[in-house]
């Protein structure tokens, strides 16, 4: 399952989830041998998505593994689309290569012309192999590298002129009542002869314009603006008001979910709708020990209702595009989210590496435009906890923080810091976002009133005052069942009294502008990291992961259900 909405009606799509044969690669053969034209024998049957560290033997298998399956096709042109594959995949149909694509988290599609109909054979190299140098991420992150085809795969059958992509666009009148849409529409033909027809555009199934095709072209961008839409409802916290546009054509159709809402950050601010609200967050990884990244939709739900439980307004995609499958929960159950691409602990020498500096560009490029109207999402993130205390820094988040507003200068944007004191590049931001753990690996939690005043006393020296504040990481470990009289650190006592104290302090100071705890649930780390994690899982959940409650999850519930 992709979506939990139908994105075409006229448009014939087929999922090829179920099982595939699957082989690792250790000794990396396979493109020597040519695998994709003749697949070993010797491979067994996994599930498509799943991540093959969950395959018995292969728990900590780090490389490449070839997938195969075929497929059946009535039509002449097709749309093969994966919705996400961890990390460098290559694509095979019929032992031809398709092309490729980096990053584990974000979709990419192959358009297969002129394919003759009948049964074909698709192949899939993927290779989850990290450094520390180039890939993003890198291979010391406090999470794990699952390999595998992780989300769905779909085959689109595509007419003669086909909708390739689009963007629906609106601004909100002052009063918030009316909107004017916008649209900017590419088409695509096979063929120069292809009847063009007529372009519709239908809000919750009511036609709002019209637009005559011209003949004769192979591309076409169609932008249409000026569209009013009066007496709306906005998109809101536990209000998730959304609207069905549906563009069409006589032969195909796209069909997209938006929200009416504003975001704005001023005066130390957040604001939604022209009103303040505070965030109550937890950041939280898509992870769980019998499924890794590939994590059911039943499990996705589950995950939603004991975070709307918790008293929580706020998820951060912990730390890359989450599945669409879970944004789609949080667009229509009213969950504010923050998204950011996977990039941990960088360093001088990375900001300098032409690689990760245009791999870093396209996976910001890949989330935007993937994500674009969700009203869910108030939050793009450009990196996570590296060196922005280092000129190279200023200069690579400068250059990503353009390319984000270059695509979209409608949400808040931001990065978590971990230098504090020492960064330099906050200037660039909407919001101060700050990765602290004050009581946990070092100092004292009680040092956390002089920490915020510091941080705010260097924003007022720097001509940042009005900027928000956000604590965007905070927590201690609490192994799960380890409960004493004396609660010393890694029990159950420490973590629900550090988050009791940290709360209570937080929520009621006012130069905080919202928190989001670390984290949700206990997860796996990766063996670069693990010898200083307890079980090799980072144990600083609120519930553990298998989601049973921790003593914190009472705790945190008490404090957030307490404000609006």
């Amino acid at each position: 399952m992709a979506r939990l909405y139908e994105r075409h009606t006229k448009r014939k799509v087929v999922s090829l989830d179920g099982m595939w044969k699957f082989r690792i690669d250790p000794e990396r053969r396979g493109i020597r041998e040519k695998w994709f034209e003749n697949f070993p024998i010797d491979s067994m049957d996994v599930v498509v998505p799943s991540c093959w560290n969950n395959e018995l033997g292969l728990y900590d298998y780090e490389g490449c593994g070839w997938y195969y399956t075929t497929f059946r096709n009535t039509g002449n042109h097709m749309n093969l689309l994966f919705h996400a594959v961890t990390g460098q995949a290559e694509v095979y149909v019929d032992g031809i290569h398709m092309g490729g694509h980096y990053g584990g988290f974000t979709g990419f599609n192959f358009v297969l012309r002129d394919l003759v109909p009948g049964e074909h054979t698709l192949v899939v190299l993927v290779d989850n192999t990290h450094n520390d140098t180039d890939t993003i991420p890198l291979a010391r992150v406090d999470w794990f590298h699952y390999g595998g085809i992780t989300r769905s795969v779909e085959l689109m059958e595509l007419p003669e002129i086909w909708i390739q992509k689009h963007r629906v666009e609106y601004t909100l009148s002052e009063d918030l009542k009316t909107a004017t849409l916008g649209f900017d529409i590419h088409l695509e033909a096979f063929s120069a002869k292809a009847a063009a027809g007529e372009l519709r555009i239908l809000l919750n199934d009511r036609v709002v314009a019209r637009h005559a095709l011209k003949e004769g072209a192979l591309a076409a961008n169609v932008k249409l603006g000026g569209i009013p839409v009066r007496d709306i409802k906005l998109w809101d916290i536990g209000k998730p008001n959304l609207y069905t546009v549906t563009i069409e054509i006589d032969g195909d159709d796209s069909v997209e979910r938006i929200g009416f809402r504003r975001i704005e950050a001023k005066n130390q601010k957040i604001l939604l709708n022209g009103r303040e609200i505070f965030i109550k967050g937890v950041n939280r990884h898509e992870d769980h020990p019998d499924w890794g990244f590939a994590i059911p939709l039943k499990l996705m739900k589950r995950d939603m209702d004991i975070i709307k439980e918790m008293g929580c307004n706020a998820i951060r995609g912990s730390h890359y595009p989450n599945s669409e499958l879970f944004l789609d929960l949080c667009d229509q159950e009213g969950m504010l989210f923050w998204e950011e691409i996977p990039m941990w602990q960088y360093f001088d020498k990375h900001f300098k590496n032409p690689v990760v500096v245009d791999r870093g560009l396209k996976m910001l490029e890949e989330m935007v435009e993937r994500d674009y109207h969700r009203p869910s999402i108030i939050i793009w993130s450009v990196h996570n906890e590296v060196d922005s205390n280092e000129p190279s820094c200023f200069d690579m988040t400068k250059l990503f923080v353009e390319k984000v507003r270059s695509l979209d200068s409608s949400r808040l944007l931001t990065y978590a810091s971990y230098k504090d004191i020492n960064d330099i590049c906050f200037s660039l931001v909407d919001i101060v976002c700050l990765n602290k753990y004050l009581g946990w690996y070092h100092d004292q939690m009680e040092d956390w009133g002089e920490f915020i005043g510091k941080v705010s006393a260097k924003l007022e020296n720097e001509g940042l005052s009005h900027l928000p504040m956000v604590i965007s990481e905070f927590g201690a470990a609490g192994l799960y069942g380890d409960v004493t009289f004396e609660g010393p650190k890694w029990t159950e006592n420490y973590q629900e009294n550090y988050l009791n104290y940290t709360l209570n302090l937080f929520l009621n100071h006012p130069r905080l502008a919202g928190t989001y705890i670390w984290q949700y649930c206990d997860i796996r780390t990766a063996k670069e990291m693990e010898m200083g994690r307890a079980r090799s899982f980072n144990n600083k959940g609120i519930v553990n992961e298998y989601r049973k409650p921790k003593m914190a999850y009472w705790t945190v519930k008490k404090f957030y259900s307490s404000i609006d």
